[in-house]
């Protein structure tokens, strides 16, 4: 009998208002691609990029009103296309009791929720090449220990399944991490109340926002979803590890 040919994924991580004291909850997030579609996938986004003479990098921050046709139709291309799936985790960092459960260091309490958000999408008989978005830690070994953490999940709870690669990239030059950037960062937007002063200012964001609610029919953005939703997948963490 012939072995099936395996599903091969990789996986584009990004964060969210991590360090921001002015948002209470941080978003980690996960763009998810069958590894065969990667070329064809980047082509497209190089095209729209092309289409709107967008020259820069991708990302939630700089969302403007004259780009607005450019970040819409990226938008649309994400829900579009059956090969992206976006996983996320949203955290309301009051709630986090980092001097009880990690040892107060709020970068050990961050790569745990890392390996919240992911570890339940890791599934069987697949691998997995995983980028994440490269960022400064104190402790330079932080994403080595989230690899290895992911590792024992898996050899304990997941058959015939492999992480076979996983590093830090710059997102620069990364569109897939870009777009990862934009959905974790939307969704960063979508989580923390924004005051009236910001909104006017911040009007293009809003409309990306509630543009996103349209496409996926929902009323709100951070509400838990069901572990099985595939495309635009929300879990909020509530101080348990179900989901």
């Amino acid at each position: 009998m012939l072995k099936l040919m395996r599903n091969i994924y990789n996986i584009y991580c990004d964060e969210s208002r991590v360090e921001n004291p002015e948002s209470d909850r941080m978003i980690i997030g996960a763009l998810f691609i069958p590894r065969k579609e990667k070329v064809k996938i980047q082509n497209k986004l190089k095209r729209v990029f092309q289409k709107h003479n967008f020259l820069y990098e991708l990302k939630w921050n700089k969302t403007h009103k004259k780009c607005l046709d450019f970040y819409k139709e990226i938008v649309d291309y994400f829900f579009s296309e059956s090969a992206l799936n976006y996983r996320c985790i949203v955290v309301n960092k009051k709630e986090v009791k980092y001097e009880e459960y990690h040892d107060n260091d709020k970068e050990l309490a961050f790569f745990k929720f890392y390996y919240l958000m992911l570890r339940k999408k890791i599934v069987n008989e697949n691998d997995y090449y995983v980028f994440i978005d490269k960022k400064p830690t104190r402790d330079k070994n932080r994403a080595r220990a989230l690899h290895s953490y992911l590792e024992s999940y898996i050899l304990l709870h997941n058959k015939d399944c492999n992480i076979q690669h996983f590093q830090s990239y710059d997102s620069d030059s990364n569109l897939l991490i870009q777009l990862s950037d934009y959905l974790t960062g939307l969704m960063g937007f979508a989580s923390n109340d924004v005051p009236i002063i910001k909104l006017h200012k911040n009007n293009s964001k809003l409309k990306m926002v509630n543009y996103c609610k349209e496409k996926l029919n929902r009323s709100k953005l951070c509400r838990t979803t069901a572990l099985s939703e595939e495309k635009f997948n929300v879990f909020v963490w509530k101080g348990r590890y179900e989901s």
